[in-house]
């Protein structure tokens, strides 16, 4: 079985961060990764981890491609493209910034018809000075699955990726 799983948010948000812990904390189950990047550390393009794992529920092997969406305005061309064939979505909030920017990024994938897929929101930046209040985020997303995340420091990454896969992997069930 192959998944697609399409981290997605403001520019800086963490979504690049969120793949580099995941290709450390899953080294062994690291099958390919392209980043194309700015000096700046900023995505050009793309950013792919592909993970071959197991599922807990048999030996069934699952390949996850995992994606980000490049966040500056000048990349938004390229969105339409890699928003394709996507099973689920990480919705990469960055607690430093305004809500209302972060809600910008998520009626994007409202545009383009994504949010009828599994999401997980993630809360990132918990650590920021003054960050979103909790409480505020979860109303924004309400009947969504909210995580919070330092992903620099490696917290909530691998809780965020466990969340999407068991919300992916529920969903196909159900669909048969």
């Amino acid at each position: 079985m192959n998944l697609r799983i399409l981290y997605h948010g403001l520019g800086m948000a963490g979504k690049t961060t969120n793949l580099e812990k995941l290709r450390e904390i899953y080294a062994s189950f690291v099958n390919d990764r392209l980043h194309q990047q700015t000096t700046e550390g900023r995505t050009v393009y793309l950013d792919i981890l592909a993970l071959n794992l197991k599922t807990k529920t048999g030996n069934e092997e699952v390949e996850v491609s995992l994606f980000t969406t490049p966040g500056q305005e000048r990349f938004k061309i390229l969105r339409k493209w890699i928003f394709g064939h996507v099973d689920g979505l990480v919705m990469v909030l960055d607690s430093s910034r305004s809500l209302e920017e972060n809600l910008k990024a998520y009626q994007e994938l409202e545009e383009y018809g994504l949010t009828s897929l599994p999401v997980v929101v993630q809360a990132n930046k918990r650590d920021a000075d003054n960050p979103i209040p909790m409480e505020e985020i979860s109303r924004a997303f309400d009947g969504l699955k909210v995580l919070e995340a330092i992903a620099k420091d490696g917290l909530g990454v691998a809780e965020t990726f466990r969340a999407i896969i068991r919300e992916v992997l529920h969903a196909k069930a159900h669909a048969g």
